[in-house]
């Protein structure tokens, strides 16, 4: 067929049929594209979803094990598989060596603790007023407590100071900022044993000079916090006999 032929046919197609053309294969092309995206999409949602799927498990075993009293930090050195798992194990009520070994994690079974653990003071700064007992341990860690009655823990701060963390009970909540706590450190005194001395208002005092009553009033006094230990005004008279040696001794020094 000439040029001249061809010319002629394709003259007589109607334009709106070829436009029509021109527009399905258009909209094949983008229908194409369109379901590539959503593909593409579905092969990262995926894996993402297993992910989530996954932190939402082990938060969720995490969260239980510590309603049982088993702090975060003490669950550091296990895989998210085998938190979980110990949980199902422990949720159908059979045990392995595995949930045994977390189970000993609770307050309950441990050995109470004879020396105080270290911190620094920037975690001590992290403290907020509204932190339980509980939250404070978590977020600290374990300790010595040396209350009778009520909550009192120990903690070394910095490798210099020693700090009196009191809680009246399991629900307490802590009742000032760190940076209230870090005014009531007292510096360590490495050359006599903490279980032989008791401290007062920045001065360590030999247990063994001191009254029954005043060993009782002293361990009141640290359950209270900060602020209430500034209101208290009458204190036992071989407190004040010590602390009048000691300011005479600074001032000598001086």
């Amino acid at each position: 067929m000439t040029n001249e032929k061809l010319y002629e046919v394709l003259g007589d197609i109607n334009e709106k049929h070829i436009n029509e053309a021109r527009a399905y294969h258009k909209a094949q092309k983008h229908l194409w594209v369109k379901w590539a995206a959503i593909a593409a999409c579905l092969c990262l949602v995926i894996p993402l979803t297993a992910f989530a799927i996954d932190i939402i498990q082990y938060n969720a075993a995490v969260d239980y094990l510590n309603s049982l009293g088993i702090a975060v930090g003490d669950l550091s050195d296990y895989s998210h598989k085998e938190i979980k798992e110990a949980v199902k194990t422990i949720d159908a009520g059979e045990s392995s060596p595995l949930t045994e070994e977390i189970l000993s994690l609770i307050p309950e079974n441990k050995e109470p603790l004879d020396t105080p653990t270290q911190v620094t003071s920037e975690q001590i700064r992290e403290l907020t007023p509204t932190m339980t007992r509980e939250e404070v341990l978590s977020f600290l860690g374990d300790t010595q407590d040396i209350g009778s009655g009520i909550y009192v823990y120990v903690y070394e701060v910095d490798g210099e100071y020693l700090l009196r963390i009191p809680f009246a009970s399991d629900d307490a909540q802590l009742g000032v900022t760190g940076e209230d706590l870090l005014k009531s450190l007292t510096p360590i005194s490495e050359d006599i044993d903490s279980n032989e001395t008791v401290e007062f208002n920045g001065q360590l005092f030999n247990k063994s000079d001191l009254t029954e009553e005043t060993l009782e009033w002293l361990e009141w006094y640290h359950s209270l916090p900060p602020e209430e230990q500034l209101a208290v005004s009458s204190i036992p008279a071989d407190l004040y006999a010590n602390d009048d040696v000691e300011t005479i001794d600074s001032a000598a020094e001086e």
